[in-house]
C-alpha cells in the first residue's frame, strides 16, 4: 500500500493538460484512421444509392470532406465535457459525504479514467479491421461489447438506442477505474468508493440518459 501511495502522489502531480492532449490525440487519431480507411466514396454510394441521386450523394461527400475537421475539434470538446461532468458529479457526492476533496484531484481522476474509452475506441478499430464487414455507413455506428450490439440495433426502439449503447463492458470498467482511484483519495475501500461513484456519477448519468430519452421521444 505505501509504495502505491507514493506512485499515486506522483500521479496527482502529473500535468493535466498533457494527459488531456494525449487522450484527445489518441482518440482523434483513431477516429481519423476509421474515417480514412472506411469512410470512402463507395460507402456513401452503397448507403444512399437507393435514396438519393448520384449528384446529391456527391454533394454529401463534398460537404462531409470539407467539414470533417469540425468533427475532430468536437471530439476534444466532448471529451472535456465528459470529464468535467464525471468530476463534478463525484465532487458533489464527496461534498455531501463530508469528504474534503479538491475538484482538481477529482478532475484528474476522471481524466485518467477516460482512457478506458480510448481502449474502447481502439477495440472498435480492431474489430473493424479484423472482423466486421463494412457495407454501409450504419456499420460504422456500433459500440463494441454494449447492450445494443447484444440485442441488435434493428430490434430496439429508436429512443432506446442511446441507453443501450451506453450500457457496456467499457462503461462498467470506467466505473471500476473511477472507484479504484477514488478509493485512494478518500482512504476508503474500493467497494465504498464504488458505491460513491454509483450514487454520484451513476445518478448524474442516469438523469442525463433520461433527458436524452425525453428529447428523443419528443423529436420522433
Amino acid at each position: 500500500m505505501p509504495s502505491f501511495m507514493l506512485k499515486y502522489e506522483y500521479f496527482i502531480r502529473w500535468n493535466g493538460w498533457k494527459i488531456f492532449l494525449l487522450l484527445t490525440g489518441i482518440t482523434v487519431l483513431t477516429t481519423f484512421t476509421i474515417n480514412d480507411f472506411f469512410l470512402t466514396e463507395g460507402l456513401y454510394y452503397q448507403s444512399f444509392g437507393e435514396k438519393l441521386a448520384a449528384d446529391r450523394i456527391a454533394k454529401v461527400i463534398e460537404l462531409t470532406m470539407k467539414w470533417q475537421w469540425i468533427g475532430y475539434i468536437t471530439t476534444s470538446v466532448v471529451i472535456m465535457i465528459r470529464i468535467c461532468f464525471a468530476a463534478l458529479c463525484i465532487y458533489i457526492g464527496c461534498f455531501l459525504g463530508n469528504f474534503n476533496i479538491k475538484y482538481n484531484d477529482l478532475f484528474k481522476i476522471a481524466l485518467v479514467s477516460d482512457f478506458v474509452f480510448v481502449i474502447a475506441a481502439l477495440t472498435k478499430l480492431g474489430i473493424l479491421f479484423l472482423f466486421k464487414q463494412v457495407s454501409v455507413l450504419d456499420d460504422l455506428q456500433f459500440q463494441p461489447l454494449s447492450l445494443l450490439e447484444l440485442f441488435g440495433k434493428g430490434t430496439v426502439d429508436s429512443f432506446l438506442i442511446y441507453p443501450y449503447s451506453l450500457i457496456s463492458v467499457f462503461e462498467l470498467l470506467y466505473w471500476f477505474v473511477l472507484a479504484w482511484l477514488l478509493s485512494h483519495v478518500i482512504n476508503r475501500s474500493f467497494f465504498n468508493a464504488l458505491k460513491m461513484v454509483a450514487l454520484s456519477y451513476g445518478l448524474g448519468l442516469f438523469l442525463w440518459v433520461l433527458f436524452v430519452v425525453f428529447i428523443s421521444l419528443n423529436l420522433t
